[in-house]
């Protein structure tokens, strides 16, 4: 498959794009909007997936992928990120965009946007697990041993 990946995080583009080769992809990491404009205006048909973050510097993934879906309606496009608002899911489920939260594997990401047509996809990401019940609170040291001994109101030199 052929990626634009697009991720402002250098280091985060770098291994993303280093698991996303590795898995037999050809792709091409962007760090901003502009460039992967240049880009796809440049080679309009060498992208079959965007995977974009969505606050980036110069503008916001969403726009992006919801442009690049409109000038080319075969693509695959997905938004990942960690600060996504109700607004923005509301937008995403509308336009039927899939998106995940970070952090996250970017297998995870090819592996649910690659699934057989009939394939069930959910658009939310998984629940968190429930908190754990806090354990009971341990007794100090001072209310055991000798000072359990004293009785109440007695005072100790």
């Amino acid at each position: 498959m052929r990626i634009l990946f697009l991720e402002d995080e250098w280091e985060l583009n770098e291994v993303a794009s280093e698991q996303l080769s590795a898995m037999g992809h050809k792709v091409h990491s962007m760090l901003g909007i502009e460039q992967a404009r240049r880009f796809m205006e440049e080679h309009p048909d060498s992208i079959d997936l965007i995977i974009a973050d969505h606050r980036l510097p110069d503008g916001q993934g969403i726009k992006f992928v919801l442009e690049a879906r409109r000038d080319n309606p075969r693509l695959i496009v997905t938004v990942v990120s960690g600060c996504l608002n109700e607004d923005d899911i509301a937008l995403l489920r509308q336009e039927q965009i899939h998106y995940f939260t970070k952090p996250l594997l970017y297998s995870t990401v090819l592996r649910a946007l690659t699934r057989p047509p009939n394939s069930v996809m959910a658009f939310d990401p998984p629940e968190p697990p429930p908190p754990e019940a806090p354990a009971s609170p341990k007794r100090s040291s001072w209310l055991r041993w000798p000072f359990w001994r004293i009785p109440a109101g007695s005072v100790r030199d």
